[in-house]
């Protein structure tokens, strides 16, 4: 991912892609030295005289605390450089620099939306309300993670299971139709995702459900960080409600993105308590089926939104990141 945004960077910045610098982790867990991963990024500004520079860390690293504290030293050696931390961080921190929320999901998606499709991604951009769609909501589940599994059992316990189209990596359940890719994952295999191969099946629902790698944060190293999982609904017009960390949709909406919080219920963002989340989206599915839907289609309005969502997904995470440097 941090490739991704380090091509899409224009080289008037210096790029510091902390993703690709070493570091030692201790044995409980967290980082125990950056002494490594300093000299390499000293070195690199040592050789460029360019005044800006972009603090890069999307990947499974560390969490913006310790980047905010990197840069505090790099800042004593280049006190006529200007830093701006880039990471994938949604935690509510006090940090010195200015910081962007990197979003690193979103550049990702639409790379293998192009790739996956062939170069064309007129094809997403032809999903239309043309037709009837005969399931409410579609929830892709790859790693049994507490959260999907906690989810699963809810569904079934309120019948909602069939309602949807439901994917349970877990127990070899992937939806019907998707490519059977296997990648290995922690000395086990998970099923990799073909966005392009299951266009049908979010033509047929409203709305997706995302349970993210994490929605807690209280035993994490990494941070906050998102993935690519919470950008789909955008690519693909359905109605967001993503199950992950705490506010996660205040970030989206300072990106552009629409979360329909004028007509469904979107406190569930702001919620930690997976039962209270799951209730609150049971309860928006009998909102989307009463009031958003009308003969089996979108209503007009609630469609024209969810093409803008797709349109601003579509024209790329550069107009984000480069509307957040010139604030």
């Amino acid at each position: 991912m941090h490739n991704l945004i380090n091509n899409i960077i224009d080289d008037s910045y210096e790029k510091l892609l902390f993703d690709e610098m070493t570091i030692e982790y201790s044995e409980e867990g967290g980082w125990s030295d950056y002494s490594e991963l300093l000299s390499t990024a000293i070195a690199q500004l040592k050789e460029s005289d360019k005044k800006k520079v972009i603090v890069i860390k999307v990947g499974e690293m560390f969490d913006v605390i310790v980047v905010n504290e990197i840069t505090k030293e790099l800042q004593k050696n280049f006190p006529d450089k200007e830093f701006i931390l880039l990471v994938n961080d949604n935690q509510e921190v006090d940090i010195e620099f200015t910081f962007i929320n990197a979003l690193p999901g979103w550049p990702m998606v639409l790379r293998h939306a192009y790739d996956h499709s062939g170069e064309n991604i007129e094809k997403f951009k032809d999903i239309n309300n043309n037709h009837i769609r005969k399931k409410l909501f579609i929830s892709r589940n790859s790693l049994p993670k507490t959260h999907r599994l906690e989810w699963i059992e809810f569904l079934e316990k309120n019948n909602l299971k069939d309602r949807g189209y439901v994917s349970e990596g877990w127990n070899g359940i992937y939806i019907e139709g998707v490519e059977r890719v296997r990648m290995e994952y922690e000395g086990d295999s998970y099923h990799a995702r073909n966005d392009f191969g299951l266009i049908d099946y979010y033509k047929d629902v409203f709305c997706e459900v995302v349970l993210s790698s994490d929605y807690e944060i209280n035993e994490s190293i990494y941070g906050a960080f998102c993935t690519e999982k919470e950008w789909r609904p955008f690519l693909m017009c359905a109605i967001p409600m993503i199950i992950t960390f705490i506010n996660y949709d205040k970030y989206l909406k300072d990106a552009g993105f629409d979360m329909f919080d004028d007509v469904i219920d979107t406190s569930f963002y702001k919620t930690d308590d997976l039962d209270r989340k799951f209730n609150i989206i049971k309860s928006n599915f009998k909102i989307i089926e009463s009031d958003l839907i009308i003969d089996g289609k979108f209503r007009d309005d609630i469609w024209t939104r969810l093409k803008l969502n797709q349109e601003r997904f579509i024209n790329g995470w550069e107009n984000y990141f480069y509307g957040k440097i010139n604030d």
